[in-house]
């Protein structure tokens, strides 16, 4: 399984001059903790960070402001982990662990935003494959003579 199977789609994203109050009314509408901010040059849209529930908070405490003085690109964490949809999940948690997040933007083989990866995402994965081990455990405990 890779974490282009995963992820959730399609991504939420924002410009990076997207007023701050915008960024906090699309997660409160799409019940989401993260929204990605964008550059879109003509090609094709680029990631430029990502901005969290928790970002915002540091934000505003650390700026002294209002939803209406700050934009996107003013709380958003920069540098942001970027996936490729290929990636396995060990590979993603190897990652994202080296990084201490718990989610990272997915893109294509060919650079384009395809959604967005969580740690609740693939800790449902991986209980999903350890149930599916457990049973396999359980069926031959039950067909081993006593």
């Amino acid at each position: 399984m890779n974490v282009g199977n995963l992820c959730s789609r399609p991504p939420v994203s924002v410009p990076g001059n997207a007023p701050l109050s915008e960024v906090v009314r699309l997660m409160v509408q799409e019940r989401i903790g993260a929204i990605i901010v964008t550059d879109a040059p003509a090609d094709q849209v680029v990631v430029l960070g990502i901005v969290t529930d928790r970002d915002i908070v540091q934000a505003q405490l650390a700026h002294v402001a209002d939803f209406s003085q700050l934009n996107s690109a003013d709380t958003m964490s920069r540098d942001p982990l970027v996936l490729n949809e290929r990636d396995d999940i060990a590979e993603a948690l190897r990652r994202m662990r080296a990084r201490g997040i718990r989610r990272a933007p997915v893109v294509t083989s060919s650079g384009a935003l395809l959604g967005l990866v969580s740690t609740d995402d693939l800790l449902a994965q991986i209980a999903q494959e350890l149930n599916g081990l457990a049973s396999i455990i359980a069926r031959q405990s039950q067909r081993m003579p006593a």
